[in-house]
């Protein structure tokens, strides 16, 4: 066991009490910069314990990448260890080879990219779980072993113990993040504060959330924004239709919520399925649709500009989201913009197209044997390993730094940039440095005025703190997804950047801030208090005016459990209730709780006599519950009017668990399906499952019994906002017989008898062993027509509605979803005829599933339809 971690500092306390309104800035840096200290020190002790292990991988050495005078790039999968996690995507580490007899290789840079494996023929039962790296190594280096499997004329490549090797890892404690945190806090606050009055104003504020000294007025500042709104042409815009499509809420944010910002700031929260990226990027095209005020260029001899925009998020996913939405945004409203998405300045260097061709061709007239790129399967690693080609790149999707700077090089380089190109020609590397230093420093210059001239730029808070301050000086500062980050990577946005404004978006509700160190193994004192967001602490001291709350994803008050459970019932629906896609799956989870109503699409299921989970290490997983989701995933897949709430395109299901190990087994039963049904279904754990949504959704709670671990309101906030309009959450049933679930799991206790109150939970036997499940066509299915069909009436009244109410029910519900199918069938097509016989599905004759509907075909109550022998019906 790893020794305990102390504290940054002996005399503090353990297990201090978070403050949410703190009497003094200095209070605040005290506590966060011990807490931030003692979070990176636990991580230089788990790096270091880990590196003294020596932990033997297995490796294969699939490919060399490049070859040039001083050195050789070469691509390789490596096995995950048992005991020890793989560097993560973009990680720097060290690898070396193990040669055996207590000898090695030197360690060699590597660092870990996309694996692309199972896209070029490779045979292993764990492709896609192997982790994949580029190392780079001295050509002085050069070892028997690094034979790179894959040739020209050889691309289908088995992995096997006959062709691997064995490799160590020393794993870097990287300080970036640290450093970031850290030098924003003392640009703000100490003797070594260097920071305008306006921005100490503003951290200060960000601190007490109390007496602000100056509000800030967007619309003031930004004239053209109301100018604009009050025009008469403004409505038949584009973005005026983008505006009229805003919510209510989202226009009180727009046209209040930016007039009187405390110190610039603005905090807006918003709920799942809210439109808060979509807001966010309405307000920035407005804000740039027309030149700022005040700057004359007659007089500055500067050409008129709009405001800039920084986008700052603390996940690389949703940056590139952002970015390449904001080009497809400007592209529509005819804005001709320059978008970034900004990775840092050594990644960018590194990850260089151009730079790459150079040495490839510096290569080429040298001495030494090149690398044939001809062969696709080399050609196509080398382009994931080293970042897209410029050829690759879609109109679509925003441009790294890098590529916006070569852009400008290619327009420029007959006049600005003729150095540039007289290296790239004959002088790059004729030094004994790989980069010359002037060559580094013209780069430099080069990606300077790209950065000067740029509207949007997207990055993570780190690359901001790095590489921006004096480069890039941004109008407005958007940090989304705020209560992800810890307080000090928020003031990364003030201590850095003096814009109008700074907008802090996201939802604390689903989402706090990491902090590793407050485990049994490690002393951080203010662990507590890292976990709460600045968006946290301002819901509590009540200062924050306007919230979304409308949701735009949930279908047939899918919304309701969250909205009463996490927030206040202050969450609202804005989506319709009588689209056809709902009405179905109301059916089918009717059908499959054995007809009782599902006004709201969800079940809680417990499946009788179930087994107990199994443990793999600390995880677990349920090998019943797998199976019993499984069959459900083909039965809808199976389903060709299985589609989406909104659109004509079939569903996709999401299947969550808090456990890695029935993720890791759900993942496996994906891989088992048609090309086609893998598109549609994908499993994610609770904890990297918020952004993502899907039309049905099915969490697994797994075990028998219940822990603290699970009683988490942010991640059961995030996991039950997921659907769209189907929901099954799969309990154990001795789960809430259990202890620690009756007396100390206040949350997951709440859900459960919220869902019972509202007649959601059932309990169900097991499918039989030898059911017959709907068999997968390899062939992509189309999409099939709605009928009248598809709502089945006896005297007037559909006969779904008519079986699921019994005489002593009050029929509210059951009138209610009479109205919304009565509604329906006035929408749908009359073209079909009723009577159809059944049809084969995906090549296979298959019989009715609780998709199809009507007692006639003796479905009994309380039960699965487990004695059809088939669960869907092609109608």
């Amino acid at each position: 066991m790893p020794a305990r971690v102390a504290p940054s500092n002996p005399t503090e306390p353990t297990n201090v009490q978070p403050i949410y309104s703190f009497p003094t800035v200095d209070e605040f840096a005290r506590r966060h910069k011990a807490g931030t200290k003692a979070e990176f020190a636990a991580d230089e002790k788990v790096v270091h314990d880990l590196n003294r292990k020596n932990l033997p991988y297995t490796a294969w050495v699939l490919a060399k990448l490049r070859q040039t005078r001083k050195r050789s790039e070469f691509f390789i999968l490596v096995r995950p260890h048992a005991d020890a996690r793989l560097p993560a995507i973009g990680e720097i580490a060290k690898l070396r080879i193990v040669l055996g007899d207590d000898a090695q290789t030197r360690f060699w840079d590597a660092r870990r990219v996309e694996n692309p494996a199972g896209l070029f023929g490779v045979r292993a039962i764990d492709a896609a779980k192997l982790g994949a790296f580029v190392i780079t190594v001295p050509n002085s280096d050069a070892h028997e072993a690094l034979q790179p499997l894959s040739s020209a004329a050889h691309v289908d490549l088995e992995l096997s113990s006959e062709n691997a090797v064995h490799v160590n890892f020393m794993l870097i404690a990287s300080e970036a993040t640290k450093d970031s945190e850290l030098g924003a806090l003392e640009l703000l606050h100490g003797p070594h504060a260097n920071c305008t009055e306006r921005q100490e104003h503003a951290f200060r504020w960000f601190v007490k959330l109390r007496d602000p000294e100056f509000f800030v007025d967007l619309h003031d500042a930004l004239p053209h924004i109301r100018a604009t709104l009050r025009q008469s042409s403004f409505a038949n815009s584009k973005l005026g239709k983008m505006y009229a499509s805003l919510n209510q809420q989202q226009k009180s944010a727009f046209l209040d919520g930016f007039r009187k910002m405390p110190c610039g700031i603005c905090v807006l929260p918003g709920g799942p399925g809210a439109g808060k990226t979509h807001f966010n990027l309405f307000t920035i095209a407005m804000a740039q649709l027309h030149p700022m005020p005040g700057r004359n260029k007659r007089k500055t001899h500067q050409p008129e500009r709009s405001a800039k925009v920084l986008f700052i998020v603390d996940m690389n996913s949703p940056v590139d989201d952002a970015a390449n939405r904001m080009v497809r945004l400007y592209e529509d409203l005819g804005m001709a913009k320059q978008v970034i998405r900004m990775k840092g300045w050594g990644a960018e260097v590194k990850l260089s197209h151009k730079l790459n061709e150079a040495e490839d061709a510096a290569a080429a007239h040298g001495d030494v044997i090149t690398v044939d790129f001809t062969n696709s399967f080399i050609r196509t690693i080398k382009a994931m390993a080293l970042g897209p080609t410029v050829a690759a790149e879609r109109s679509s999707r925003a441009p790294t730094l890098d590529e916006a700077a070569w852009r400008r090089y290619e327009r420029y380089k007959a006049t600005q940039y003729q150095e540039i190109d007289t290296f790239l020609a004959t002088e790059l590397w004729e030094t004994d440095e790989v980069i010359p230093l002037r060559f580094r420093r013209l780069v430099y210059n080069l990606y300077r005025d790209t950065l000067a001239a740029a509207d949007f730029v997207a990055t993570t808070p780190v690359a901001a703190h790095n590489h921006f301050k004096g480069l890039f000086r941004p109008d407005l500062v958007y940090f989304d997804e705020a209560p992800h980050a810890r307080e000090l990577c928020n003031l990364i946005a003030i201590a850095n950047f003096e814009p109008i404004a700074w907008i802090f978006c996201g939802d604390y509700r689903q989402t706090v801030p990491y902090v590793g160190s407050g485990g049994p193994d490690c002393e951080n004192g203010f662990a507590a208090q890292m976990r709460i967001s600045m968006m946290e602490r301002a819901a509590k001291a009540n200062v924050i005016k306007h919230e979304l709350l409308i949701n735009h994803r949930s279908f047939g008050g899918l919304h309701q459990l969250a909205s009463d459970l996490f927030y206040q019932k202050k969450m609202t629906s804005a989506t319709d209730t009588d689209t056809v896609p709902l009405i179905r799956m109301r059916r089918y989870l009717r059908n499959l709780a054995g007809r009782q109503c599902c006004k709201v699409p969800r079940l809680v299921v417990s499946i009788n006599e179930c087994q107990k989970a199994k443990m793999d290490g600390t995880s677990c997983y349920n090998p019943q519950h797998t199976r019993w989701v499984m069959n459900r995933v083909h039965e809808l897949l199976a389903d060709p009017k299985f589609l989406q709430a909104r659109r004509q395109e079939l569903g996709t299901i999401l299947i969550i668990s808090p456990y890695k190990r029935a993720y890791e087994q759900y993942k496996k039963e994906i891989k088992k399906l048609p090309r086609w049904a893998r598109e549609r279904v994908e499993a994610r754990t609770v904890d990297v499952v918020q952004g993502y949504e899907a039309d049905f959704v099915f969490l697994d709670f797994v075990k028998e019994k219940s822990t603290q671990f699970l009683d988490n309101p942010n991640r059961l906030c995030v996991a039950v906002t997921r659907a769209r309009i189907g929901e099954i959450i799969l309990v154990h049933p001795d789960m809430p017989k259990s202890s620690t679930f009756r007396h100390k799991n206040m949350y997951l206790n709440r859900m459960y008898h919220w869902c019972k109150l509202h007649n959601q939970v059932v309990t169900l036997d097991d499918d039989p062993e030898d059911i017959a499940i709907p068999m997968l066509d390899p062939g992509r299915p189309t999409i099939a027509d709605f009928s009248e069909d598809d709502i089945e009436y006896v005297d007037g009244v559909p006969v779904e509605i008519r079986s699921s109410m019994s005489e002593t029910e009050s029929g509210s519900e059951s009138v209610q979803e009479f109205a919304d199918l009565k509604s329906i069938a006035r929408k749908v097509s009359m073209s079909s005829t009723s009577g159809q016989s059944q049809r084969s599905c995906g090549g296979h004759v298959t019989g009715h599933s609780a998709l199809s509907g009507p007692d006639s075909f003796g479905i009994e109550h309380g039960k699965t339809l487990q004695n059809l022998g088939s669960f869907f019906t092609a109608e």
